[in-house]
């Protein structure tokens, strides 16, 4: 749609809320460790805790219960959907932690004027967030969306995105998707207690504006402990982003027992690091996490060095 918001993994979905019609992800099944054969979810961490499916799909009833509509919207059923509106505003895209939900109206005011009234008409603690248009000549729509002013622990992001398309009588149909990221739950195998390494071997490999690698082995306690606090203190990422920034450095960062031991953690970043952190744990991809940032800077600050172009 208008919003260059962040775009997530395409994934099947399921699942109803009561009164409205809805999209729901099923929960991502947390990848194997390294120490269990069995995936384990932290029982506690640091940093914000992770969010529920109930929860973002309680949320996104309330968000669709506060639109409002210009005179003489009529609440059409859930399905069949009408054919301009059958695909919701993927603006943000499809992820395992979204909950979409939806509600249809027809209006007999014209496109135009049903978009200006949402524009103008914004929901009781919301804030207006895009207006635009889509769709080319051929199938015209148009739309609005809200973002919450707040929003509740464990939910990552919400919005209330409405579309707008001409009907046939010469009013408008209407789709409303209220969409909501709830905050993924990491696994215990990620959590990295610092005791237990007394090496971080950093490497980055830069593209630009030759190839060449720039490697380096700390063996402080201190730098060790506080990359390790940082990262658990991170939330798992929740939604991946579109339109990364040219990719020119990548950084590898490893946690080992000693400087020539193998290391059992190794999390990995980009320059403008818009992707997450990525983390592994004995060869076993874990969720992702948000502070990419940090496995940048750390890395910069041990090294002496900032890659550029």
């Amino acid at each position: 749609m208008r919003i260059p918001v962040r775009l997530g993994l395409v994934v099947a979905t399921a699942a109803t809320l009561a009164a409205c019609g809805s999209i729901a992800a099923p929960t991502a099944a947390p990848p194997h460790s390294a120490h269990s054969a069995e995936p384990r979810l932290a029982r506690s961490r640091p940093g914000p805790p992770a969010g529920r499916p109930a929860s973002a799909a309680a949320l996104a009833a309330r968000l669709l219960s506060r639109l409002r509509l210009p005179a003489g919207a009529h609440r059409l059923p859930s399905a069949p959907v009408p054919r301009p509106l059958r695909e919701p505003d993927m603006s943000w895209g499809r992820a395992a932690n979204l909950t979409d939900a939806y509600r249809l109206f027809s209006l007999p005011q014209p496109m135009a004027a049903v978009a200006a009234d949402l524009a103008a008409a914004r929901p009781a603690g919301m804030r207006l967030s895009g207006t635009g248009e889509s769709g080319g000549t051929a199938r015209p729509l148009d739309g609005v969306s809200y973002t919450p002013r707040a929003l509740p622990v464990g939910i990552y992001e919400a919005q209330l995105t409405v579309t707008v398309a001409p009907s046939a009588a010469g009013g408008s149909l209407v789709r409303a998707d209220a969409q909501v990221f709830w905050v993924p739950a990491r696994t215990a195998a990620e959590h990295i207690d610092p005791a237990h390494y007394h090496a971080l071997q950093i490497s980055v490999t830069v593209y630009n504006p030759k190839l060449r690698t720039i490697r380096r082995v700390v063996t402080s306690q201190a730098a060790i402990r506080r990359l390790a606090d940082a990262l658990n203190r991170s939330p798992a990422l929740s939604v991946k982003t579109l339109g990364c920034p040219i990719v020119f450095a990548v950084y590898r960062l490893a946690f080992a027992a000693g400087p020539h031991s193998r290391p059992d953690v190794v999390v990995s970043a980009t320059r403008w690091p818009c992707e997450g952190a990525g983390i592994s744990v004995a060869g076993h991809a874990q969720p992702a996490l948000t502070n990419a940032e940090v496995v940048v800077s750390t890395a910069d600050r041990l090294l002496g060095f900032t890659p550029r172009l």
